[in-house]
């Protein structure tokens, strides 16, 4: 008998190693997944630990869709291993359908049944059961994951690695040892891959914010984004400069993958007008802020009137003020409104914004929700919902 480690979905277990664990696997875990390691002794007095790590389906697969680890990708492994083994079962071809199809059925069934559960087609498919090993060896062990992950029957179900096996004797894993944060922190080492997806936004506020915000909406991200640091660079901001640094990262080779994101407003979309139309490497992805159902009838000051207009403000005033959420931008008189400002002849309309004092506003109150959150936990009527559609956003910049 041997001592193993393994990845267990939904109860059901893979990536089996030997007497060690597979480091790629654990790099994807952090020691916010660590559980609260349980000693026991075996009869003979040996020590052992109930050590593992655990999520859920959803963030493991966040974590590997901002590494490059796409569905695509991991369905063209699949069928690159496939083609390698050219095997056929049953008298057709496998292909990734039906491959897909086994791993979901698989998935969905009772983990704990004995003797295994049937399938609808009168019998468990073992051959395809026993190629599940053979695909496993020959793929990335993380574009398995992301094809087992991707057919898991909920994303809130549990992913985890379990480690408890190495902990007794003849292995002897020191439970104490920080083993997620390890294998992640090796893993940087291969920046090309491996580096966390980097962010520029078009200024240093705009960072901070985000990075904030992704540590309410996505704290699973933690580690794997990571938002430009204009502060410690003494770096001007404004979108001329995002539009240069996208230009100087990418004469510079820079490895990581970066998304660039400006405003969704007139002034955004101008000044990276001539950045979209250059040619621009797989690496990178220029965007906006996403477009909001909340901001196709927002209140509006001018250019002919003093009384609010609501107007459609996507794509004119959409910075990321008005993405804090509704509860910081309400006021006794209703939400802060966008006053429109210089005509753009290009776009052929004009740009807006939250009068300054509005802006400051916002941000205290943003920053001031984050706190309560980070005190009490989240609140029923705290509106995060524009921040997660921008890091929801970033998270599939690569699909």
């Amino acid at each position: 008998m041997g001592h193993h480690s393994y990845l267990e979905i939904a109860g059901h277990t893979f990536l089996y190693a030997r007497e060690g664990y597979l480091p790629d696997l654990a790099a994807l875990f952090t020691e916010e997944d660590r559980c609260p390691v349980i000693e026991h002794t075996h009869d003979d007095g040996q020590p052992w630990a109930e050590f593992t790590y655990q999520t859920t389906v959803m963030a493991l697969r966040e974590r590997l869709q901002v590494q490059g680890f796409t569905q695509i990708r991991a369905r063209a492994a699949l069928a690159a291993a496939i083609t390698a083994i050219r095997g056929e079962q049953h008298g057709a071809t496998l292909d990734t359908a039906t491959v897909e199809d086994h791993i979901r059925r698989l998935l969905a069934s009772d983990a704990h049944a004995f003797p295994p559960e049937e399938n609808k087609s009168g019998g468990r498919d073992e051959l395809l059961d026993d190629s599940l090993d053979e695909f496993a060896m020959r793929m990335d062990s993380r574009h398995f994951v992301r094809l087992l992950l991707d057919c898991a029957p909920a994303p809130q179900s549990t992913a985890g690695l379990d480690l408890t096996q190495l902990t007794g004797c003849c292995v002897e894993l020191d439970a104490a040892q920080p083993i997620a944060e390890q294998a992640r922190a090796e893993q940087l080492a291969d920046l090309t891959q491996n580096s966390p997806l980097l962010v520029l936004t078009e200024g240093p506020t705009d960072a901070r914010l985000l990075s904030m915000g992704m540590e309410v909406t996505h704290p699973h991200l933690k580690g794997f984004v990571t938002f430009f640091d204009y502060d410690s660079g003494g770096v001007e901001g404004g979108v001329a400069q995002l539009a240069r640094n996208v230009a100087a990262f990418v004469a510079a080779g820079v490895a990581n993958r970066f998304v660039a994101i400006a405003d969704n407003d007139t002034e955004g979309i101008a000044g990276m007008e001539k950045t979209l139309t250059r040619s621009l490497p797989g690496r990178c992805r220029v965007m906006f802020y996403p477009s909001l159902p909340e901001l196709e009838h927002y209140p509006t000051l001018g250019p002919y009137t003093d009384a609010p207009v609501p107007a459609d403000v996507n794509g004119r005033a959409g910075a990321l003020e008005l993405y804090l959420g509704q509860d910081v931008l309400q006021t006794d008189s209703g939400l802060m409104p966008v006053q429109w400002k210089s005509w753009n002849p290009k776009l052929g309309r004009y740009q807006g914004a939250l009068a300054d004092q509005d802006k400051r506003l916002a941000q205290e109150r943003f920053l001031a929700k984050v706190k309560a959150h980070r005190v009490g936990g989240p609140h029923p009527d705290a509106d995060w919902s524009g921040i997660r559609a921008i890091i929801d956003q970033i998270v599939s910049a690569f699909d």
